[in-house]
């Protein structure tokens, strides 16, 4: 198997129209499908070809935010390359416990969140 078949090719606008869409149905529903809008943006951005980079300001948030889609890039070549690797699995999971550390620390925290 070589890999998923591309069955239509989005423009950048229509991408992001999507996006847009996706964020628009979930604040309709009031946030409380969030569980859908998380994996339909999941999915669209294994879509999105990595030179349609993410505008993320400079700022302290943008490495955690650099790594994170570094991640979520990851995950979607792996779905794709090698499902059931569980070595590749594994090697990947201590990088998602390593983002999630780094998003649990990120500064400027409010004494409000929970921990989970």
């Amino acid at each position: 198997m070589s890999g998923p078949e591309p069955y239509a090719v989005l423009t950048r606008q229509q991408w992001q129209l999507l996006n847009d869409t996706i964020a628009d149905l979930c604040g309709a529903a009031g946030g409380s499908r969030e569980d859908l809008h998380d994996l339909a943006i999941g999915v669209l951005e294994t879509c999105r070809p990595g030179h349609w980079t993410t505008l993320v300001d400079d700022g302290t948030a943008r490495p955690l935010w650099c790594r994170a889609y570094e991640i979520i890039g990851a995950l979607a070549h792996l779905a794709d390359a090698a499902p059931h690797d569980a070595r590749q699995i594994r090697r990947l999971s201590a990088d998602v416990r390593c983002l999630a550390e780094h998003m649990r620390d990120f500064p400027g925290r409010t004494s409000d969140t929970t921990d989970v």
